[in-house]
């Protein structure tokens, strides 16, 4: 029987990568997205979700369940990045929104793949800005705020869930491009490996986390990110 995994934010960037990933290696792919389903992936079954409503990531993980018949791997990657500088220049509305989208929203598709997965793997996108910090600090602090939620979900579901969480660095989406170019090239700079990820990088490190080749690896984040973290 093949394994099935969720994806949240699989219609574009690593999410996409990550779907195609899991798809060339077998897996049964139920890919979720807000705006626009991503393309045409073999085994690859795209459902319309907001991250920001409760209700919504109910239902379409439901009717992913109802069509698969089971979960094996969760990953959660769907974010917001607001491009607001400074704490300031935050409004309540944009911080609840990307709070929720970020930090609320993993937390209730965890919930809601508990009762459908006896046994498999959770695997969060978290970021580098989680250890060294951002000019955007709302965004910053729901990275950060994962993996303290990594650590304690891999501490309550083990033995038979394991939970780890990625960072990625600098990689080559849609989030990057909106970027000075100066600012991405001080980036590049700052890195061991003197490149910026794609994210393909980030989907194999995923892909690792959710097979039998990092069966004794639980609760721990890891670095995708060319040296520009080292802990």
């Amino acid at each position: 029987m093949k394994k099935v995994v969720f994806i949240t934010g699989a219609s574009r960037g690593i999410g996409l990568a990550t779907a195609k990933k899991f798809s060339g290696n077998g897996w049964s792919v139920a890919g979720f997205y807000r705006t626009k389903p991503g393309p045409e992936i073999e085994n690859c079954k795209y459902y319309q979700m907001d991250m920001s409503d409760s209700k919504s990531i109910s239902e379409s993980f439901d009717r992913a369940f109802k069509d698969f018949g089971q979960i094996d791997c969760l990953v959660n990657n769907a974010g917001m990045f607001s491009y607001v500088k400074g704490l300031n220049n935050y409004d309540i509305e944009t911080i609840n929104k990307v709070v929720m989208v970020n930090e609320v929203g993993v937390y209730l598709c965890t919930k809601n793949v508990l009762d459908k997965m006896a046994e498999g793997t959770i695997i969060n996108i978290s970021s580098t800005v989680s250890h060294v910090g951002s000019s955007d600090p709302i965004y910053a602090g729901t990275k950060a705020a994962l993996l303290g939620f990594t650590k304690s979900m891999a501490r309550q579901l083990a033995p038979k869930i394991r939970v780890n969480a990625v960072a990625p660095g600098a990689t080559n989406t849609d989030m990057m491009k909106n970027y000075n170019p100066e600012r991405v090239a001080q980036l590049v700079e700052a890195t061991l490996l003197k490149r910026m990820g794609e994210p393909e990088d980030i989907a194999n490190a995923v892909y690792f986390l959710a097979t039998d080749e990092s069966a004794h690896i639980t609760g721990i984040c890891l670095d995708v990110c060319a040296g520009y973290v080292m802990r």
